[in-house]
């Protein structure tokens, strides 16, 4: 099977056309893995790259925006994910944002399916981004528009819509509850690699049982 590509985005405020993106997510796995080499998580998080956004660049020059709700929502987060919304010093423009993935895409040739948790939010605001430089279309090149993804209706699918928003419980969840940190998008990335992985090996195991 082809390499397959999946990302997460964090934002300020759910609209796609001006939310500012705080950081990005992403990575390449290898499905063939899933039954014979499969993935810890501390391994897919290390393969895993995040870079992380300009606020103040989206919203001064691509008229970004974000409500006091927008902000109340993050301040209740965890201090290790709120902590990504605050300023560094190594943050990146859009453009430079843009060129950084791109890179990245060129460097990792023959994607096949591209994975996002809800095809109407993270892919359009990342072509939202790309388009903004001019670079839509080559966006499209590398990443097809008809082999997105989506990880809720993949795994809702699987289980007769019976899940609770596209999502699996995880083997040692004592484990993994101390690992996981909810909407940092290095951990949101690794877990969806897992719940592929998890689902993938209980139907592997299912069909050996029937032969």
């Amino acid at each position: 099977m082809s390499k397959n590509f999946i990302f997460d985005m964090e934002t300020i405020g759910a609209n796609v056309l001006v939310c500012p993106v705080v950081d990005m997510a992403y990575a390449c796995f290898d499905w063939d893995r899933f039954v014979e080499d499969p993935y810890t998580f501390e391994e897919i998080a290390s393969e895993v790259k995040t870079v992380k956004l300009s606020i103040a660049d989206q919203m001064k020059n691509y008229n970004c925006s974000y409500t006091k709700a927008d902000i109340q929502w993050w301040e209740n987060l965890p201090k290790e994910a709120r902590d990504n919304i605050l300023p560094r010093e190594n943050d990146l423009t859009v453009g430079e944002f843009c060129d950084t993935i791109l890179k990245y895409l060129r460097e990792n040739p023959k994607i096949g399916y591209w994975w996002s948790r809800g095809n109407s939010f993270d892919p359009v605001i990342l072509f939202r981004l790309m388009d903004s430089q001019g670079q839509g279309k080559l966006m499209n090149e590398y990443l097809k528009f008809w082999k997105v993804r989506d990880m809720r209706t993949f795994i809702d699918a699987k289980f007769d819509f019976s899940t609770r928003s596209g999502f699996v419980p995880l083997a040692d969840e004592s484990y993994w509850n101390k690992a996981f940190v909810a909407h940092d998008s290095t951990h949101d990335v690794a877990a969806d690699v897992l719940r592929l992985q998890a689902i993938h090996r209980a139907e592997n195991d299912l069909e050996q049982t029937r032969r």
